[in-house]
């Protein structure tokens, strides 16, 4: 089996459309969501109706939950806040319906699927890699082997193997059944990991290994929708920069 695994989309569709392809081209059996499909950009609806057509499940992540009043905004900043605001009045009712649908936690095998830290997933909490006590208390909630997150929309690999919680380099990891993983996937439509290309991986349940998968998409397309939408520019330009 192998699980294509996206998050953090943002209402970004060409981002979507292009790893959707990227997916296909791939051979990936199964796609899960790790959630915030809305918030930011300008196609919020239409990200909806696709990640509810291809994924087999989604999660939700804090700015689905925030564009239907059903966790506390107080903490967004600026341009997150004005945005959700703005993604509320573009949304359909089934739109709503489906977002409010979305449960925190997914676990199908081997693998957990949250959005934020598995410690409290209603909380949306980051798990940083150089936070040692964001990680500590992620790893303590931890019930699987492999465990998918996003959230910080930077790719990470962490690993518990023989007690030690190692942070992994590269773009991908074997899996060995006697380590638990927490595996940030990045994001598919706002990378800040200053790689604008789109971010997802892929699970191959066979060949025991996770890949990050960078997907070029046509940027500019959604800066200018951006623009022609009134959203913030500063949500334009960080596209292009990646952070």
């Amino acid at each position: 089996m192998k699980y294509a695994i996206v998050s953090d989309i943002h209402g970004n569709l060409e981002a979507l459309l292009a790893v959707l392809k990227d997916i296909k081209r791939r051979k990936a059996d199964r796609i899960v969501c790790l959630g915030d499909i809305v918030g930011y950009y300008p196609n919020p609806q239409r990200c909806i109706d696709l990640i509810g057509e291809v994924a087999v499940r989604c999660v939700a992540g804090n700015h689905d939950y925030a564009a239907i009043d059903k966790t506390d905004t107080r903490s967004f900043t600026f341009f997150a806040f004005s945005a959700i605001e703005w993604t509320k009045q573009n949304l359909t009712d089934a739109g709503r319906e489906f977002l409010g649908s979305l449960p925190l936690i997914y676990e199908e095998g081997n693998a957990a699927f949250v959005h934020a830290s598995p410690h409290a997933p209603e909380d949306f909490a980051y798990v940083l890699p150089d936070d040692d006590a964001s990680v500590i208390k992620a790893f303590g909630s931890l019930k699987q082997c492999v465990n998918f997150i996003g959230h910080t929309h930077c790719p990470a690999i962490i690993c518990r193997e023989n007690g030690d919680i190692l942070v992994r380099s590269g773009t991908s990891t074997e899996i060995k059944d006697d380590n638990t993983y927490l595996i940030n996937v990045g994001s598919v439509g706002q990378p800040r990991d200053h790689d604008n290309r789109a971010c997802y991986a892929i699970y191959d349940t066979v060949k025991k290994t996770v890949a990050f998968h960078r997907v070029p998409y046509a940027y500019k397309v959604t800066q200018k929708k951006i623009r022609e939408s009134k959203l913030h520019a500063f949500l334009a330009e960080r596209l292009e920069k990646g952070r």
